[in-house]
């Protein structure tokens, strides 16, 4: 009878972002998102305008992950806290 051997997963099999994703270029790192990496390059300057990418390219999902992202506490109701 075969032995199967399981070996853990390596480094390469993570998804990462790739090298030449530019963070400064907005195609660029809307480009690593759909492909499910580069959400460290997502910030305050360029949130809006990747929501904005996302909804027109009919990626509901990622629109919406985005709007957590930027919602400080995953609640996109656009209130803000009483005090």
């Amino acid at each position: 009878m075969p032995t199967v051997s399981s070996s853990p997963i390596g480094p390469t099999d993570v998804p990462t972002t790739p090298a030449q994703t530019d963070p400064q270029d907005l195609d660029s790192v809307y480009q690593a998102l759909v492909q499910g990496v580069g959400h460290e390059l997502v910030t305050d300057a360029n949130v809006e305008a990747l929501i904005r990418r996302a909804e027109a390219d009919h990626h509901p999902v990622l629109a919406a992950e985005l709007r957590e992202w930027r919602s400080p506490c995953g609640d996109d109701s656009g209130s803000t806290p009483a005090g």
